[in-house]
């Protein structure tokens, strides 16, 4: 009798309107990005703090040709988080809201390593050249994922170092440039074939 009195009050706590959720995998804070791997397992993107270096100053030849390029530098040389590139890559990327086209705030940039960090040239300047930016991004497709998300899929899925920026297309005034890093390891470069 005892039993059945327990199965019966299980049973009323469980139908009688408490639901049970599952846990998304929606980033907590905004700016945040999760790696969602082909197993349905998932994982937060290490966050960055960005040094900004310039330099400047090259001679060509006996020329003095004024050179200046900025870049966006990383400490480490490889990102802790690494997708194999035969596999679909997905991240879950929080923003402000899920309002805005993903295209125009979040960038997908590939990272060029030494042993000490990673970094991406932002901007270059010369004597005899335009402003330019040789950075060079990777293409996604994206849905609107949770209360303020986008889920993205890598349309590609070259070998290499990769970070991530998420602006705020409200916010004019951003202090700090936060990246979050991942790699692709073997994998399937388009331009390559």
């Amino acid at each position: 009798m005892k039993k059945l009195l327990f199965l019966m009050a299980f049973a009323a706590l469980t139908w009688g309107g408490v639901t049970v959720t599952a846990q998304t995998l929606e980033p907590e804070f905004e700016g945040e990005v999760v790696g969602v791997f082909p197993d349905g397992s998932s994982r937060k993107l290490e966050k960055h703090n960005v040094r900004i270096r310039t330099g400047a100053g090259v001679y060509i030849a006996g020329f003095a040709a004024s050179k200046s390029k900025t870049k966006v530098v990383i400490d480490g040389d490889r990102a802790a988080t690494r997708f194999e590139g035969d596999a679909p890559i997905e991240l879950i990327i929080r923003a402000q809201d899920n309002k805005a086209d993903p295209m125009s705030i979040v960038r997908i940039f590939r990272l060029k390593g030494t042993k000490k960090n990673r970094s991406a040239v932002i901007a270059a300047t010369g004597s005899f050249s335009v402003n330019s930016n040789t950075m060079e991004f990777l293409p996604f497709t994206a849905t609107k994922y949770g209360e303020s998300s986008y889920r993205l899929t890598l349309d590609e899925r070259p070998t290499g170092e990769y970070g991530i920026t998420v602006s705020n297309p409200n916010n004019v005034d951003e202090r700090q440039v936060i990246v979050s890093t991942f790699a692709i390891d073997n994998g399937t470069d388009p331009k390559k074939k």
